[in-house]
């Protein structure tokens, strides 16, 4: 009885670790993606603001995963707006270049 409460107890530790990789363990800051945009896109102060706003206002969103999905391409559309067309070209390249998730 003892052998089997420790191989549960150990069973249920060891999934502790994965489960919190998988909620959290690829969440990037807003100011992260901000930085990631300018590095590509070379932003003036005003944007790097604007789209610092944007990114954090869509991060405190609760959303399901599909709502998600449209509310990411609400946001890239918000932040196209905010780009001079160079960028904007330049942004498009990025999100083709972006991996794919298989769903």
């Amino acid at each position: 009885m003892k052998k089997i409460l420790l191989v549960a107890l150990v069973a249920m530790l060891g999934m502790q670790p994965a489960d919190a990789q998988r909620k959290g363990g690829n969440t990037r800051t807003p100011e992260q993606m901000v930085e990631k945009l300018d590095e590509k896109l070379n932003l003036t102060d005003e944007q790097e603001k604007q789209i610092t706003t944007l990114y954090t206002d869509f991060f405190k969103q609760e959303l399901s995963r599909e709502e998600r999905r449209t509310a990411m391409q609400e946001l890239n559309k918000k932040i196209e707006a905010l780009l001079t067309d160079e960028q904007k070209t330049a942004f498009e390249q990025m999100k083709k270049e972006r991996p794919q998730r298989k769903r």
